[in-house]
């Protein structure tokens, strides 16, 4: 049961980091600029991430709790910048800007790795409790 949970989250967190790469490369790639604000939150989000793998690939014991706290704040996170209309500096709502359909697909799959990642460690979260 423990071989399956760690699996999952290993897997779902290096789709999470993947997905957040592509979706960083589109912000490179759309060529305008973002509020320094909203970059900042970016990349303490890349560092989250990054140090997730870390504890996943690691077996550390608050790797389901940091899968299950990073994927929900990267799903709400991605729905306060990306997906409400502008609403202030830590803002970048794609309703208000000139983004293609290619860059509403980089933020999708990103919000869609995160909730299975989110997912997978309350699921890893629940089982250990069961175990203890």
């Amino acid at each position: 049961m423990q071989r399956a949970s760690d699996s999952r989250l290993r897997w779902a967190s290096f789709a999470l980091l993947a997905a957040i790469v592509l979706h960083d490369l589109d912000h490179i790639r759309q060529d305008r600029s973002v509020e320094p604000l909203v970059v900042g939150i970016g990349i303490i989000g890349d560092i989250a991430i990054i140090t997730l793998v870390v504890l996943v690939m690691r077996g550390h014991r608050l790797a389901p709790l940091a899968a299950t706290v990073i994927g929900f704040a990267n799903v709400l996170g991605f729905i306060a910048v990306h997906l409400v209309p502008d609403w202030g500096p830590l803002s970048d709502g794609y309703p208000d800007l000139p983004v293609d359909a290619l860059s509403w697909v980089l933020a999708a799959i990103p919000m869609a790795a995160a909730l299975w990642l989110a997912l997978g460690g309350w699921v890893s979260l629940r089982a250990t409790r069961r175990l203890a």
